[in-house]
């Protein structure tokens, strides 16, 4: 009788603490938190910016988390959190900077401008799910961080950078338009993000996202950003055109043709694109702003690169 009284009163103590244990801060208004990036899954899966792709959404979405539960991953994080008003909080283990996105972007690394690969970037979106069938289709119905919406700081400055929150560019190019960047170097990291209880405005921040290191890797390297000097590069024309094929080919060389202006002709079918381009790689690249130049019709055109400084303008004329 005695045992099974004391049995009796291990299972009672064991139900009190599961109920008085702390439960997730989950937000129940979103079907799920979901990571997008170039980076990897733990499991080695690329995501490629999830691609709509209703399984790499599920492998993506991130867990919900007690508060305690952080001190698992990080005290010193844990530390910061516990003097917030946390309202939901998450957590997902994603391998950054190891696989090569073919894309660049800028951050802050000991307060000088580097470039980073694109598998360093990612954005956080919570989102509602519905069903189309047998299968789910996601939506994004908030983005961390996003204009006027949410306004994310970093808690691991050493790991993590967060561009300014502002429309505005700063001297660096940052602005609310710019992603969060690993910098903390390739590996597996433990990313957490929390939902404060304060609403987001330009001095406040309304979500806080960490990022603790739990293995390095090998992986792509950062390169600082150094002044451009036009005349320590050259010159192409590239793009869709057949000699060309978007540099799987040669670019068309262009020539010096005066104090900081090159030139060169290249001959386009209607419909095809181009764009100018230093050193035969993408990392300095020159279009029709933010777009390709467009080929109306068929001929033979001059294209004339001309730098003012470091900044490039591309004028294009038939012959």
């Amino acid at each position: 009788m005695k045992k099974v009284f004391v049995s009796l009163l291990a299972v009672i103590l064991v139900l009190s603490m599961a109920a008085c244990a702390p439960k997730p801060l989950k937000d129940e208004g979103h079907a799920a938190w979901v990571a997008h990036g170039q980076y990897k899954l733990a499991d080695g899966t690329e995501n490629n910016w999830n691609g709509k792709d209703s399984t790499l959404y599920e492998k993506s979405a991130l867990t919900p988390i007690a508060l305690n539960d952080v001190k698992a991953i990080s005290q010193e994080v844990y530390d910061v959190l516990s003097k917030k008003e946390v309202k939901y909080l998450y957590k997902i283990d994603l391998i950054f900077g190891t696989n090569d996105a073919g894309w660049t972007t800028n951050c802050m690394i000991d307060g000088k401008l580097h470039r980073a690969n694109g598998s360093y970037a990612f954005k956080i979106a919570a989102c509602t799910v519905d069903a189309d069938g047998d299968n789910k289709v996601y939506a994004e119905d908030q983005w961390i961080h996003d204009p006027k919406t949410a306004n994310a700081e970093s808690l691991t400055p050493a790991t993590l950078f967060e561009p300014v929150w502002q429309e505005e560019a700063d001297e660096n190019g940052f602005s609310w338009a710019s992603n969060p960047v690993v910098i903390g170097g390739p590996g597996l990291y433990t990313l957490v993000i929390a939902q404060y209880k304060n609403t987001s405005a330009p001095n406040q921040p309304g979500y806080g996202i960490a990022l603790v290191l739990k293995e390095k890797k090998e992986g792509i390297a950062y390169e600082e950003v150094v002044e451009y000097v036009p005349a320590d590069h050259t010159y192409g024309i590239v793009g869709s055109f057949a000699a060309s094929n978007w540099g799987s080919g040669a670019d068309v060389a262009m020539t010096a043709a005066g104090d900081n202006v090159w030139t060169g002709e290249v001959e386009l079918k209607a419909g095809e694109e181009f764009k100018v381009r230093a050193d035969s790689d993408w990392t300095y690249s020159w279009g029709n702003g933010e777009e390709n130049f467009k080929c109306e019709k068929d001929g033979t055109y001059v294209v004339t690169i001309t730098f003012t400084g470091s900044e490039g303008a591309v004028e294009v004329t038939a012959k």
